[in-house]
């Protein structure tokens, strides 16, 4: 892990656009089968190669808080992600024997979803952009940042609460100012599917745009959005 300070150096020295992401972006990965995120799999692979594999097209960024909330969801996620396969197998066999009292032939096999271990394979990706990203230490300045937004509503936090989002957001922040200040050339992006707490009707809130736009950080709300604007 690196301080603020030590983050936007390195990043300076890359000479990369910069992607942060928050912690539901690489959970999404692992629940993306329940929730029908097109290609998610495929644009997971893509940023971890992107960020991988020379020549490099970008730099992941993550907070801390982002690596311990991580730690603490996998495994219920994991386990999400396992029911709603054999719950696809059940419906899969429902819809088989109702062919059959009608005497129907489906032209497929039931599902055998389970037999491929694709929560594990979802996870391990997730767990590998994880492992990619440089991570930033906590800082007693942005924790002091965030619990001002918790006192005062200030999205991300609303009715006094959300106060890791607010942290994640005021580091993310802090590394984008110190970028911003040594006139960094290339984009800064954030991406979080948040978009209760970050967004109002019609986008971003106005809130935050504000803050967004005095250091050129732009906003995404889904991996693949989020990969393609750092990348083009």
């Amino acid at each position: 892990m690196s301080t603020v300070a030590a983050v936007a150096e390195q990043l300076v020295a890359v000479d990369l656009p910069v992607l942060f992401v928050d912690t539901c972006i690489l959970l999404d990965v692992v629940r993306s089968i329940k929730r029908r995120s097109a290609n998610c799999a495929a644009q997971a692979r893509a940023l971890h190669n992107a960020v991988t594999v020379a020549p490099h097209q970008c730099a992941l960024v993550i907070s801390h808080l982002v690596q311990h909330e991580w730690q603490t969801h996998q495994r219920e996620l994991l386990e999400e992600a396992t029911r709603h396969l054999i719950e696809m197998e059940d419906q899969s066999r429902h819809f088989h024997d109702a062919c059959g009292v009608f005497g129907i032939a489906p032209g497929f096999g039931r599902a055998n979803y389970a037999a491929h271990a694709m929560p594990t394979r979802l996870l391990d990706l997730s767990r590998e952009l994880l492992d990619c990203a440089t991570l930033v230490d906590g800082d007693n300045e942005c924790s002091g940042r965030a619990i001002h937004r918790v006192i005062h509503n200030i999205p991300p936090s609303k009715k006094g609460g959300e106060a890791k989002d607010c942290t994640i957001l005021e580091e993310y922040l802090a590394v984008a100012r110190e970028l911003h200040a040594v006139g960094f050339p290339r984009k800064k992006v954030l991406c979080t599917s948040n978009t209760n707490d970050y967004c109002e009707p019609g986008g971003l809130h106005a809130a935050l745009a504000a803050e967004f736009a005095i250091i050129n950080l732009r906003f995404t709300t889904n991996l693949g959005w989020g990969f393609h604007d750092v990348t083009h």
